[in-house]
């Protein structure tokens, strides 16, 4: 796996982790936490740049040539899994993620 797609990963996950964090101490406390909010916020909106600049990439030269592995996201837009945002996710079914692999 190459190291741009690690680094996808490791943003998606920190972003849902950090989501989840913010959410317990919230209702735990039941009082606004801003650093595990400002978090999760700053790693979505880097995996969205990152996902679209190697989305671009591919287009262009076809590298990285394992951009296929991150077709799972699509799933969570199915499934629903993150309210108001589905739609957001199932763009990358849209695209077809699983499909470039195909083009290599």
């Amino acid at each position: 796996m190459t190291k741009r797609i690690q680094y996808l990963y490791i943003s998606f996950l920190s972003a849902g982790i950090s989501a989840l964090v913010h959410n317990l101490i919230f209702a735990i406390m039941k009082e606004e936490e801003w650093f595990f909010f400002g978090l999760a916020l700053l790693s979505a909106i880097a995996f969205f740049v990152l996902f679209l600049y190697s989305l671009m990439e591919f287009i262009v030269t076809k590298e990285p040539a394992d951009l296929w592995k991150l077709g799972f996201l699509g799933i969570f837009g199915i499934l629903g899994i993150v309210p108001g945002f589905s739609s957001l996710f199932v763009l990358f079914g849209l695209f077809g993620l699983f499909g470039t692999r195909e083009f290599i």
